[in-house]
């Protein structure tokens, strides 16, 4: 029970009634202070009864000011001693003490301030004894809680001990779990606070006090990094108990968060080990739809996108893919499928009806960004769809396009739809040449990597030299050489047809492999 101004003006040794400031007879003291002089404010916390005979306060305005004072520094209570300096308070102080509402005490001359100052002592004492002694009972039902249910079970052990309500959020400020289920909603009216609480330099509560209420945010914090947040509120102020409640309660979301994300971290490695093999595999294992079931996607309809990113990004841009899908409550599985000089390739797969602009939006990948979108595809034709979507972004990277769907590309669904690997590879042999994959030697390297870029700036000479870092010159004598062992002319239109569709056809005979 909190130690109040009520409580101890009620004490038989203190016999100290309220004269002012009735309606803030509740507010918990923390300390007893003694002082005569006028501005004891430099030594106040907040929470204290100020115990004064007044003997260096004369004059009206003064009075009113000293408790102007009082209140701003955020002092529990007055008690003013009478019988010494003042045969009573002076009615300039109750006044304001009323209009205030601060507790304002009336302390006879025989009541000595020691008495007053044991008596709180003592109140203090036992308050934070039984409070830590319900605090142990409630931290045993916590972790019942926690070890047996869910976060959702912990959140509502959580507000029951309160006597209040509570949430706990993601490390963005999502609700994972609140209690009652309305509660959820105040995180939107607080997130301005939870926000500056997120960017924190350390993990340090943030307390909002108002009308009487208090509301608490706490950081889930491990590795010096917000995993979320356990917002609480209560219709009164906090005590010592509501306080140790909080910090078993924060202990135990921590772990529970840390759990979950380790997890979650496994899953998703292992889920993304196994959509590497069904997406190399031209024929899938027998339980691959059962597989694809249990991630609650539908094995008849599927879609594959291939996201191109730099080495670099790998790791920001699965956490954005699968935070994404988190966020929209949408099933689906991402892994990385390939690396090279150029980059890393990584394949989201998903529902065929998703909305998937909306959804690789929301991932917040690097502007750098090449995605491909494949067909539609039953589980058994996952490597084909797969290798449209691998197709789709080999034309954006040519085409320098962010998104492109090979339901959108015609031509290339009549070069690549039902052709075996052997035929689309003869056409691409027999159309680069020696400068057909592999090449090794560094002059066929040079120049086919002057070929790409060529066919990128589709055939805009000024375009692809500043693109190589080259004279124009230089690359008229490479395209030159390009003519002559290929027997295509790239300035030509139809000839740079047939070399953009050979290049393409590449990418599609890499992807099966």
């Amino acid at each position: 029970m909190v130690v109040s101004i009520e409580r101890i003006a009620r004490l038989p040794e203190v016999r100290s009634p309220i004269v002012a400031g009735a309606q803030g007879a509740e507010r918990e003291i923390r300390w007893v202070h003694v002082s005569e002089v006028e501005d004891p404010t430099p030594w106040l916390q907040g929470g204290e009864l100020l115990l004064t005979t007044g003997l260096r306060l004369h004059g009206g305005d003064e009075l009113a000011a000293y408790v102007r004072r009082l209140s701003d520094a955020g002092i529990a209570g007055i008690g003013f001693g009478i019988g010494l300096e003042h045969e009573k308070v002076p009615d300039e102080m109750v006044r304001e003490a009323d209009e205030l509402g601060i507790p304002l005490l009336e302390i006879p001359v025989d009541v000595p301030y020691i008495s007053i100052s044991e008596a709180v002592s003592n109140m203090l004492a036992a308050e934070r004894y039984e409070a830590i002694t319900q605090a142990f009972e409630a931290q045993q039902a916590l972790t019942r809680a926690a070890l047996a249910g869910s976060g959702e079970t912990l959140v509502h052990e959580i507000s029951r001990q309160l006597r209040g309500w509570a949430v706990s959020t993601d490390g963005s400020g999502r609700p994972t779990a609140a209690w009652p289920s309305g509660a959820a909603a105040k995180v939107s009216e607080l997130l301005p606070d939870l926000m500056r609480a997120r960017h924190q330099a350390s993990p340090t509560a943030t307390a909002i006090v108002a009308d009487g209420a208090s509301t608490v945010i706490h950081s889930l914090t491990t590795d010096g990094l917000p995993r979320g947040f356990l917002i609480a509120g209560v219709d009164r102020s906090m005590g010592t108990f509501e306080r140790l409640v909080l910090q078993a309660a924060v202990s135990l979301l921590t772990l529970e968060s840390e759990r979950t994300r380790v997890l979650n971290s496994r899953l998703r490695r292992l889920q993304a080990d196994a959509l590497r093999q069904l997406l190399r595999s031209r024929k899938p294992p027998f339980d691959a739809g059962r597989q694809i079931a249990g991630w609650n996607l539908d094995p008849l309809e599927l879609r594959v996108a291939v996201v191109a990113v730099p080495n670099d990004a790998v790791p920001t841009a699965l956490d954005g893919l699968f935070g994404a899908l988190a966020d929209q409550e949408l099933p689906g599985v991402a892994c990385q499928v390939s690396s090279d000089s150029r980059g890393a390739q990584l394949a989201l797969l998903v529902g065929s009806d998703l909305d998937l602009d909306r959804l690789l939006d929301a991932a917040g990948l690097p502007g750098s960004t090449v995605i491909g979108i494949g067909e539609a595809v039953a589980v058994d034709e996952l490597h084909r769809g797969y290798r449209t979507a691998v197709n789709a972004a080999s034309i954006g990277r040519l085409e320098r396009r962010r998104t492109t769907r090979f339901d959108e590309l015609p031509a290339l669904q009549l070069l690549l739809r039902g052709e075996e690997s052997a035929t689309v590879r003869s056409f691409a042999t027999r159309v680069l040449g020696p400068l057909a994959a592999p090449v090794t030697d560094a002059k066929s390297i040079e120049l086919r990597r002057t070929l790409d870029a060529f066919l990128s700036a589709n055939g805009h000479w000024n375009e692809a030299a500043a693109s190589l870092g080259v004279h124009r010159h230089t690359l008229k004598a490479r395209i030159g050489r390009i003519h002559e062992l290929t027997g295509r002319d790239p300035d030509s239109a139809y000839s740079r047809m047939e070399l953009w569709l050979a290049v393409v056809a590449e990418g599609a005979i890499e992807s099966d492999g």
